[in-house]
């Protein structure tokens, strides 16, 4: 019994040491398997790392390459405006060429003529001084449909109001040379105003207004007044209109 007994103790530490070497071999084995799984999750980390800073360097490379397409399109955009502008221009210079050369024909067959143009402006004077409104307006206008005002706000502005005017001098009036400092585009400018009108004229005038007009500020002052007549030739009609008549030359 004493054996048996020994044996027995025998078998179970053997058993236990046989099953404590095994948990330690277990052991080993997953301590290697979790340093496996740990250095292929640090490679998969270090991969999506590297792949994340691709990503980020194509989208900083497309972003830029957007911003460069979207320069580029505002250029081109900005380009196709100016030649656009460039040509308009270009059809606006072509027809006031093509109105110059009429009214330097009109004035050419009329040189004969004495003080042609003076002769014009005296004729619309007269015809404010004798309350012939519609005349003088119809020197200003075409068409009434096209006018700026009506004949009856025409008549309204001279009406009661200038009872006199006499011409005295006729000048040209050198548009180029007598430009606002503030005119940014100054061949715009000239542009703008050759369209509006083929002659800019300094008009010395003699003016008498009724006397309760005095003291307003209308068109005329009492007395002398230096005003800019801007004239249009219409070659289709072949005559001469006043376009505007501004203060102050």
């Amino acid at each position: 019994m004493k054996k048996l007994g020994v044996i027995s103790s025998f078998l179970i530490i053997l058993i236990l040491m046989t099953g404590l070497n095994y948990l330690l071999w277990e052991r080993e084995g997953w301590e290697e398997d979790i340093k496996v799984l740990q250095d292929t999750n640090a490679s998969y980390t270090l991969t999506i790392n590297a792949l994340t800073r691709q990503l980020e360097n194509l989208e900083n490379t497309l972003k830029a390459r957007n911003e460069s397409i979207d320069k580029i399109t505002k250029e081109n955009n900005e380009l196709k405006k100016k030649l656009e502008d460039l040509k308009q221009e270009n059809i606006r210079s072509n027809n006031i060429i093509k109105n110059k050369v009429a009214v330097i024909n009109n004035i050419y067959n009329n040189i004969g003529d004495q003080d042609y143009i003076k002769d014009f402006i005296s004729q619309w004077a007269e015809y404010i001084s004798q309350g012939e409104y519609e005349k003088a307006y119809n020197m200003c206008y075409e068409q009434e449909q096209e006018a700026a005002e009506t004949l009856e706000e025409y008549t309204n502005k001279f009406k009661n109001i200038v009872e006199n005017i006499d011409v005295k001098s006729v000048k040209i009036f050198d548009v180029s040379g007598n430009l606002k400092t503030k005119e940014e585009n100054t061949d715009q400018y000239l542009i703008g105003e050759y369209e509006k009108g083929d002659l800019f004229l300094t008009v010395e005038l003699d003016v008498k207004l009724a006397d309760w007009a005095v003291n307003y500020d209308i068109m005329f002052d009492q007395g002398t007044n230096k005003n800019i007549f801007v004239l249009k030739y219409k070659p289709d009609s072949g005559k001469w209109f006043i376009i505007d008549i501004r203060k102050g030359a």
